[in-house]
């Protein structure tokens, strides 16, 4: 009774578990939603659902703009729309493909017709990612104030990155639809005039959350008249930050509770941290032991990095009830790269080791040593001469021998790298001449001898290409194991050990054909990697040039 007990819970078991697989199998094969809107005063309106299309694609890239392509035949009706822009009441077209709970949102940027010698015509219209919005809205010194009156010079803000960001983008986008200069769309109705202090009439709207409850890293930043998009990206970049675009439809559920929206389409931004860096995470690892959680710390000479094993990350309840996704602090999708267990579609993979073990930077003498040389010789031979009637002999000589002795002490510095000499071994290259730090010993010498160490150690990239379901679902909102921003983990081609390096998702490529199903494509890659010496001085510089342009150094 007890084995037949336990037969028929595992049959249960596995009947739950293959009725699961084949639920999320035919969520996968299921076809894009392609539809097109117009935009109109009070918010978007269908257009039509795209059908009948040859075929389609759609790519989205962290913190950046993507794009997407439907060709159509010439006679659809969908075509004729798009190109015959002056039947239209609005210029404007709208995109949006829904797709394993992701969204892709987007504006026209051109529809073009190509006739073949065939005498066959297809229309293709080109769509840019709702991303380009934030490359066409300056960040103005005062938001609040006419174009006339910009005071203070220039918009600072100090905190946390992720808010800093958003609170500066809210200020610009009220200064855009808040209509507080400028006349209103209609200045003879008088709810336009109010209307802009309503934020639920924005056609584009910030995801408000608490300063105290934002982990991201502190930083600062400053403008004056900088597109939001080249203001953002350094720190989105140096802090692994991603701002997220989905447009809200009715139907869906409220971006956040009370937000209240009504108007169809309106864009919600938000800025969210999938990388993990600033928690407790896995940076890599191995088949047979699992991803392990590694730290940076600069050496005792400052020159030099340890890198250390650090403590590894719990596990997460939320892997243990059916949910969908990757969290930051525990990332767990890994693609196998060697047979027979290869799930990549094509993987590339380089190493390149470090070159030379000793830098060298200099050319100028140290501050003050030049000087003090020269006010040596003018005291020695001033007195000299004071015996031979010629108190000025001193002058006389220093600057016949200014040219002999200046730069030739304390001019130069040059640091060997212990640790790099061990692990490069016998017969390396010998030493490297770093421009940019012309006085010896100073910060800025310093920061010569770290680029130099920088530029020449060894380099690691890893870049592969995947298919969705082999055998992770690509998805968002719980539809997917993993979407554009998380880190997931990939076999080094190669290494018999099952070496896993972590990187991230950089880009997502949904396409699609009359004669080919739907597939995701998608490219992982790594952060850009930032000397965390020269970062910390270079936020010294952004702070005392954000002063400079105040007037206040």
């Amino acid at each position: 009774m007890g084995v037949s007990k336990r037969q028929d819970e595992h049959d249960q078991i596995m009947a739950a578990a293959l009725a699961q697989r084949g639920k999320r199998e035919r969520l996968r094969r299921e076809p894009p939603l392609v539809r097109l809107w117009e935009p109109t005063n009070t918010g978007l309106e269908l257009r039509g659902r795209v059908a009948g299309e040859y075929s389609g694609d759609a790519e989205v890239i962290v913190n950046d703009t993507g794009a997407a392509t439907i060709v159509f035949p010439e006679d659809h009706h969908l075509a004729q729309w798009c190109l015959q822009w002056w039947r239209r009441d609005k210029e404007n077209v709208v995109l949006t493909i829904d797709k394993d709970g992701s969204r892709w949102g987007g504006t026209m940027d051109d529809c073009t017709t190509e006739q073949n010698e065939d005498g066959e015509r297809t229309v293709t219209v080109s769509f840019l990612h709702d991303y380009e919005q934030f490359k066409h809205l300056a960040c103005w010194p005062n938001p609040f104030t006419p174009s006339g009156l910009q005071v203070p010079k220039v918009w600072q803000l100090i905190g946390p990155a992720a808010y800093i960001l958003k609170v500066t983008l809210f200020a610009n986008l009220f200064r855009q639809f808040g209509s507080l200069w400028q006349l209103p769309e209609d200045p003879l109705d008088p709810r336009t005039w109010v209307r802009g202090f309503d934020y639920r009439d924005w056609p584009v709207l910030v995801k408000p959350k608490s300063v105290l409850l934002d982990d991201s890293p502190i930083r600062y930043l400053h403008s004056k008249m900088t597109y939001w998009h080249d203001l953002a990206v350094p720190i989105l970049s140096e802090a692994r930050l991603m701002v997220e675009c989905r447009r809200w439809l009715v139907g869906d559920p409220q971006p956040w509770p009370g937000a209240g929206l009504y108007r169809n389409g309106q864009l919600i931004v938000d800025i969210v941290d999938k990388s993990g860096w600033w928690e407790e995470t896995a940076t890599g690892g191995t088949v047979a032991h699992g991803l392990a959680r590694t730290a940076l710390e600069a050496a005792d000479n400052v020159i030099d990095e340890v890198r250390f094993l650090s403590d590894a990350p719990p596990d997460r309840a939320e892997y243990r009830r059916g949910w969908l996704g990757t969290k930051p602090r525990a990332p767990w999708v890994v693609y196998r790269t060697n047979a027979p267990y290869n799930t990549a579609v094509s993987t590339t993979y380089s190493y390149k080791p470090a070159t030379v073990a000793q830098v060298t930077v200099g050319g100028k003498s140290m501050p003050g040593i030049n000087e003090f040389m020269s006010a040596t010789n003018k005291l020695i031979f001033n007195i000299l001469g004071s015996f031979i009637l010629q108190p000025g002999l001193g002058s006389v000589v220093d600057t016949a021998l200014n040219p002999l002795y200046s730069d030739t002490i304390l001019a130069y510095m040059s640091f060997r790298s212990p640790l790099r000499t061990r692990r490069l071994g016998w017969g390396h290259y010998m030493e490297n001449f770093q421009t940019g730090g012309d006085s010896a010993y100073t910060l800025s010498s310093l920061l010569a001898l770290r680029k130099g160490f920088w530029d020449t150690k060894e380099k690691v990239s890893h870049e592969f290409k995947i298919a969705d379901g082999a055998p992770y679902l690509i998805g968002d909102q719980g539809r997917g194991h993993f979407f554009l921003g998380d880190r997931i983990g990939v076999e080094i081609p190669g290494a018999r050990e099952g070496r896993i390096d972590v990187s991230q998702c950089i880009s997502l490529r949904l396409s699609w054909a009359a004669d080919k199903p739907h597939e995701w494509e998608a490219t992982i890659g790594s952060w850009p990697e930032i000397d965390p010496v020269e970062w910390a001085i270079n936020q010294i510089k952004e702070l005392a040039a954000g002063q400079k342009e105040n007037g206040l150094l």
